[in-house]
């Protein structure tokens, strides 16, 4: 064979091999778009679900309302509406807030708890606390299933078992006064970097930005039990979360969106490091200055109120 042919034949197989990296390439972005779409429609899916069941669920319950209550007229009143609830807003917000948490893979099924600090709604105008009720399906949950407590656990409102995760959150709320919201979550990055490593370093904008200082891991307590509370409130430190070792995790915030926000991104940054961890190399910490720096007030970030 010819040099010349030679080198043509190596120029045809170099084409042919171009040729299939490109269809090849081709069908893994169709395929990525294909599941992009496949998600968004499966997130829509989920919300007319959420929105139907919970359409059934209110008339089911109406049923069940007026029947304990000798009501058998179809016309007769049926159970309280969320305006009619005692702070149905606020109960439909832990809701809302638990579905979120599920949807970001922060728990699964009735996994997890949500819970309020009330001002001044309790005894004498002590504070009370809005918890969601334990083992429900969080689809199914009406605002009046959410329950409302005292600040020793006995009930001011609701006919629901509360959070068994309940002693474990009045300790906080009752040793962190400026904390208005808890979360417990069982989200698995920060549970599995829990199992190999003492604190989620602050190397993570979002660690400083929504979490605002590393995130320590507290020793194990069996769950549902008050030291839960106890090794919360002497670990978290600076922080907004901390990770609770072979448990979960409890993250808390002046507000629903800042302990949620502090739990999500807790998890995007414990898959990031755990990443990093994977490879065996050296990992890049940033120095107390730099740390510094990023938690600086911008003032430029979000939308004006």
């Amino acid at each position: 064979m010819s040099v010349r042919k030679q080198a043509e034949k190596e120029h045809e197989k170099e084409h042919k091999k171009e040729l299939r990296k490109t269809r090849s390439r081709a069908i893994i972005g169709t395929a990525v778009a294909a599941e992009r779409v496949m998600h968004k429609k499966r997130a829509m899916e989920r919300k007319r679900n959420r929105a139907a069941l919970g359409a059934a669920v209110v008339v089911a319950k109406g049923i069940s309302w007026r029947k304990a209550h000798g009501k058998q007229d179809e016309a007769a009143e049926a159970e309280p509406s969320m305006e009619q609830v005692p702070f149905g807003a606020e109960r439909a917000a832990l809701i809302e807030c638990a579905l979120e948490m599920r949807d970001n893979a922060l728990i699964k099924g009735s996994g997890g708890n949500v819970s309020m600090r009330v001002p001044g709604a309790g005894p004498d105008g002590a504070d009370a606390f809005l918890v969601t009720p334990s083992a429900m399906d969080y689809d199914t949950m009406l605002p009046s299933d959410v329950v409302l407590i005292d600040g020793n656990g006995a009930t001011l409102d609701g006919c629901r078992r509360p959070t068994s995760d309940m002693t474990a959150i009045l300790y906080i709320f009752n040793n962190m006064p400026e904390v208005n919201v808890v979360i417990h979550t069982h989200q698995p990055y920060a549970t599995a970097l829990g199992l190999v490593c003492d604190e989620l370093p602050a190397d993570f904008t979002t660690v400083i930005d929504e979490l605002h200082a590393a995130v320590h891991v507290a020793p194990f307590t069996r769950s549902s039990d008050e030291g839960m509370g106890v090794l919360t409130v002497e670990h978290i430190g600076d922080a907004l979360a901390v990770i609770l070792k072979h448990h979960g995790v409890i993250a808390v915030g002046k507000s629903i969106d800042q302990a949620l926000t502090a739990a999500i991104y807790l998890e995007e940054s414990c898959q990031a490091y755990l990443a990093a961890l994977a490879t065996g190399l050296p990992i890049a910490h940033l120095t107390p200055e730099q740390i510094a720096d990023e938690a600086e007030e911008r003032g430029y970030y979000g939308q004006p109120e």
